[in-house]
């Protein structure tokens, strides 16, 4: 990590309680490691103030989001950090919530698979619009 970063992973590390080992962010799985740093590079590019991303996290940890539907906490945690974020790109007016719908939509239904983000990949993400 570079040191332009640590200081606001620490901060992260103290304010929103992430899973950690050994003082260490722990991701079980690429995706958790993609939105926690979607969130923190936004946040760092200026789009939001890191309160107004906590507050919403809190908000979806205290009313138990997701526990229900995950036996692994750590993806609990993640899916939270997600709904929150979700939520704070819409109150900020953003984007609009049936965007993001429907774009979580086109990834379960196979019309996108995040191959338009990966350097290297020839033509997008594989299917005409």
């Amino acid at each position: 990590m570079t040191d332009s970063v640590d200081p606001t992973i620490e901060e992260i590390k103290l304010s929103a309680n992430p899973p950690q080992e050994d003082n260490e962010l722990v991701f079980g799985t690429p995706w958790q490691a993609r939105a926690f740093s979607i969130v923190v590079t936004l946040h760092r590019q200026g789009l939001f103030e890191w309160n107004e991303f906590q507050n919403r996290l809190i908000e979806q940890v205290q009313t138990g989001a997701f526990e229900d539907e995950e036996d692994d906490s750590e993806a609990v945690y993640y899916r939270q950090w997600i709904a929150a974020f979700e939520q704070l790109l819409t109150d900020k007016d953003i984007f609009e919530k049936a965007a993001i719908e429907e774009r979580v939509l086109e990834f379960a239904r196979g019309e996108r698979d995040a191959s338009e983000f990966v350097i290297g990949e020839e033509g997008g993400h594989g299917h005409a619009h």
